[in-house]
């Protein structure tokens, strides 16, 4: 008799178990969705395939019943940054250089501003090059509808009208370039 109430601790002790790591599994896809919207499905695996939750939260991912408190906001605000996302390499941006002051030998201090007509770009990315520099400056800025940001560059030239500002719609053509935030 005592063995068979042994057993039966053990089994709801067990099922005890199962069940929290089931919640966990859950808990941990709710934690990681944010994530998951961020990189995208590739990235996410590529990043954590070899996480036991990955698949499972993928499927819930994906899964049109699933929600949890929280989720509606994720969706809607990754919506609106895929749409800035892609209306930036759809759109042109005016970029004009303002002044630049010498810094010393062959090295300038750039100040250029870059304008937007139609629609806001969150974080806009900017070409700067001379036949001796160049690199990728990426804005925390977001470059709103109808207005302008200006920005300060330095970089390394023989004279300043080798300078070059050009706005880049599509950063995966320079991903050989260095990079700086601006």
């Amino acid at each position: 008799m005592f063995a068979g109430v042994l057993v039966l601790a053990m089994t709801i002790s067990g099922a005890s178990i199962i069940s929290a790591e089931a919640k966990f599994d859950d808990n941990m896809c709710k934690l990681m969705y944010e994530r998951y919207k961020e990189l995208g499905e590739k990235k996410f695996r590529e990043k954590y395939g070899h996480k036991v939750f990955t698949s499972e939260c993928i499927k819930l991912y994906k899964s049109s019943g699933w929600y949890f408190v929280g989720k509606s906001k994720i969706d809607k605000n990754y919506e609106e940054i895929g749409m800035l996302m892609q209306g930036a390499k759809e759109k042109k941006i005016d970029v004009k250089i303002l002044s630049s002051v010498s810094l010393g030998k062959e090295k300038f201090l750039v100040k250029f501003r870059a304008c937007m007509e139609k629609s806001a770009i969150l974080q806009p990315s900017f070409l700067i090059k001379s036949p001796i520099e160049q690199y990728v400056v990426l804005s925390s800025k977001t470059l709103q509808t109808g207005k302008c940001n200006d920005y300060n560059v330095q970089i390394n030239a023989k004279q300043t009208s080798s300078i070059q500002i050009e706005y880049i719609p599509d950063l995966s053509k320079y991903k050989n370039i260095k990079s700086k935030m601006i």
